[in-house]
């Protein structure tokens, strides 16, 4: 996804930050179908439109305006091709950013880290697929990147709860 009106910065930081968020990994190999396999990372952008209700039961000439929130999710997918592009983004972000910026570095860094993660997983299952394992064809994995902490406490915090 490009966003108007932003850097390349700006729009790689935003875009990972959403596969923080929201982030799942789907691999699809399909080479017994003779069909290409693939993988592809599909993500989500909660947008809040606020519209105004103005209240028609008032006597004098005032209106009260109401504001009424209507949230709105927006799916993306990334497809392998849209990958390379963003890994070029933060690569070329990356390059570019003033030494005084070390934060962002290490960030874009990070986030180059967890897109080659994504790469090795798939290149594995490719060459799995490929050698012709029996439990590797037309097989479908679905891996969640997204920030899984919250849920991660509130399952250690209700154990402790029973111990």
């Amino acid at each position: 996804m490009w966003l108007e009106e932003t850097t390349v910065l700006d729009n790689a930081l935003i875009t990972m930050e959403h596969l923080y968020k929201t982030g799942t990994v789907k691999i699809r190999l399909r080479r017994l179908m003779n069909e290409q396999s693939y993988f592809e990372i599909g993500y989500s952008i909660n947008k809040i439109k606020t519209e105004v209700l103005a209240n028609a039961d008032f006597d004098d000439d005032e209106e009260f305006e109401q504001e009424q929130h209507k949230s709105e999710i927006l799916k993306f997918t990334l497809s392998m091709s849209d990958i390379d592009d963003h890994k070029r983004q933060l690569t070329f972000c990356n390059v570019d950013l003033q030494e005084n910026m070390f934060y962002k570095k290490i960030l874009l860094n990070e986030q180059l880290k967890l897109l080659k993660i994504v790469e090795n997983i798939f290149g594995i299952l490719v060459k799995l697929e490929m050698a012709g394992h029996p439990e590797y064809q037309l097989r479908q994995e679905d891996f969640e990147i997204h920030d899984r902490t919250g849920k991660q406490l509130e399952s250690i915090q209700f154990s402790i709860l029973f111990i």
